[in-house]
């Protein structure tokens, strides 16, 4: 059994059974780098042969010519002092060449399998549906693609072919040191239990601290994350001060478990070390009795003890690296509980060539949380041409409606259809290209003003300057010189205005039948009041509307205007029908009439 950390870092028990399951998930993404592995996999063998040799050749140095010269005697065996350093020196750079060799084919298959998988997360979340983002907080997703990710780089680099290649060297050392003599093999081995001992207990404290600093640091990634997105807001508030405060507090947290997973590592080092030289002690006892009565050559104890310094760099790094895995298959396991999550909504394979562009609510109800209904029973219909205000205090689910017929939700009753068939059946691309939206809340990326406009559709350029000029930001374009001109973060170099009508170039630019339009309710001077009407009146023209409607003048000249409260239509009609029968509608306009805005 293993330990794994939950959501809020506390662990839990999991299965060995589970950790191989986990295991055979990722492998498809470390597959097509098999001839990478398998190279880092055939540099072991050489690794192991290339350490065992050196000791071994030491031993014979100093048993064969040097104790020859010592006694004043010819020596007359197979190796010379000139032969056994020119091999010595090829077993170093065997060892190390093929060492070298494994650690880049080891990378180069894991950072390849991490982009691979990377780029699997990033595609599943932004599959996703509305609901899925609701429910989950920007630094968390962050979180999952990056520390998360990043900590599996290590599982293949110096985790799983690394724990092989130090069993393999310390199961090749023992045998080396069996065959050469059990009698000091055992006398080494005394030490085994302090050694058993010492390592699982420092595998357990660098497994409970790592657990505490993964979880640490995706709550200061978050935070961070949160801070910079709202950085206007703590400035305007006042809140730097708190902010860095809590900021610090985290900060903290992961500095403490940080300190004290090193100091647990540097600790198991230091009593390895410390474990290692009391193996040499007793080797040097036990076997310098023995050399003094000729039982042992001095130059099989001079092999012995380089045997246990080499023996113990295996088994020191073996902790860690096991420690290395389990924060692996925690981060693999929170990595597949959120690719185990789909929360797309199902499409059908409807992509006409031609839409007229009639809209249906039929019977239409829904809920976020599946309780508290937002929309009851709505019944609705929309020509092709035609123009469709929806008006009603705030919260009355007037967004809501519109999100259904762009599909960023599915409605929990009744149908919505696009031309007759259900937006459920239709292929999302097709719906998306069929109905364009215009947010009241625009988000702009970091690029050039014409891939903002463009947003990776791959539009003619003149496409996209003509699409810029009709939604009246001409004079934007010849200020910042053009579509290749960059636009920062959030569009920082845009007033509000600016940024409204460039939402609108977006629709411009791709044409669609059906407009979607969350009318801006932001503060603007009168010149670019005006520059949004007639962008507005440009991209209504000829297409069938859906108008979530604040300003008068548009809400005016709607063919039909749906009064909602509460989730429910309570009034339908045109303009002057709704004014003369007196009800809500005629109680908004009038509040309205003082600010030039129905709601």
């Amino acid at each position: 059994m293993a330990d794994t950390p939950t959501g809020d870092g506390a662990p839990v028990r999991r299965s060995r059974g589970e950790d191989l399951r986990l295991l055979r998930r990722y492998w498809p993404f470390v597959a097509a780098e098999r001839r990478w592995l398998a190279l880092g996999l055939l540099s072991v063998p050489v690794m192991t042969l290339g350490g065992l040799a050196q000791p071994y050749l030491i031993k014979e140095a100093i048993d064969g010519p040097i104790a020859a010269e010592l006694r004043g005697d010819r020596y007359a065996g197979p190796w010379t002092i000139g032969t056994l350093a020119l091999v010595f020196l090829l077993a170093v750079v065997g060892e190390y060449g093929f060492r070298g060799l494994q650690l880049y084919a080891l990378q180069h298959a894991g950072y390849a399998s991490l982009t691979r998988l990377r780029r699997a997360v990033f595609g599943h979340v932004l599959t996703q549906s509305s609901k899925f983002f609701d429910q989950r907080s920007t630094g968390t997703l962050l979180s999952r693609t990056t520390n998360d990710v990043e900590a599996l780089g290590e599982v293949l680099t110096f985790g799983i072919v690394g724990i092989l290649g130090d069993l393999v060297d310390i199961v090749a050392i023992f045998s080396a040191m069996v065959a050469l003599d059990v009698h000091l093999t055992g006398m080494s081995l005394v030490v085994a239990p302090i050694i058993v001992v010492v390592v699982n207990f420092f595998r357990r404290q660098l497994r409970k601290y790592s657990t505490e600093i993964r979880r640490s640091m995706a709550e200061a990634s978050g935070a961070f994350q949160e801070a910079l997105a709202g950085a206007r807001v703590v400035q305007l508030h006042g809140r730097r001060r708190a902010t860095v405060q809590e900021y610090k507090a985290l900060n903290y947290q992961y500095l403490r478990a940080y300190s004290l997973s090193n100091w647990y590592d540097a600790s198991l080092y230091a009593v390895m070390d410390g474990v290692a030289s009391l193996s040499i002690a007793l080797v040097i006892w036990y076997g310098g009795g023995a050399a003094l009565q000729g039982a042992v050559s001095v130059g099989l104890l001079v092999a012995f003890i380089q045997y246990i310094q080499r023996v113990f760099v295996p088994i020191r790094e073996l902790s860690g690296k096991v420690a290395t895995i389990e924060r692996a298959l925690a981060a693999l396991e929170r990595i597949f509980g959120l690719l185990d999550v789909d929360e797309r909504l199902p499409q059908g394979d409807h992509a006409p060539a031609q839409v007229a562009g009639r809209i249906e609510f039929d019977g239409v109800q829904f809920s976020y949380d599946g309780k508290a209904p937002v929309l009851r029973d709505v019944q609705l219909q929309v020509a092709p041409g035609h123009m469709l205000a929806l008006v009603g205090p705030t919260g009355s689910g007037k967004t809501t409606l519109a999100r259904l017929l762009t599909r960023h939700y599915a409605a929990s009753g009744g149908s919505v259809r696009l031309d007759g068939t259900p937006v459920e059946h239709w292929r999302q691309a097709a719906l998306r290209r069929a109905v364009g939206v215009v947010q009241q809340d625009v988000v702009l990326f970091s690029g050039t003003l014409g891939d903002n406009v463009d947003l990776g559709r791959g539009l003619p350029r003149v496409q996209l300057e003509t699409a810029l000029r009709d939604a009246c930001l001409g004079d934007v374009l010849d200020r910042m010189g053009g579509l290749d001109a960059v636009v920062g973060e959030g569009g920082g170099g845009l007033s509000a205005g600016e940024r409204q009508l460039l939402s609108i170039a977006r629709v411009l630019a791709a044409n669609p039948a059906v407009v979607v339009l969350d009318e801006a309710t932001a503060s603007i001077d009168t010149l670019t009041e005006q520059k949004v009407q007639a962008a507005i009146e440009r991209v209504l023209a000829g297409r069938t509307a859906l108008v979530v409607a604040h300003r008068l003048s548009t809400v005016r000249r709607a063919d039909q205007i749906a009064v909602l409260r509460q989730g429910e239509v309570v009034e339908c009609g045109d303009h002057p029908t709704l004014v003369a029968l007196g009800g809500l509608y005629a109680e908004l306009v009038a509040a309205g009439e003082r600010q030039g805005a129905i709601a």
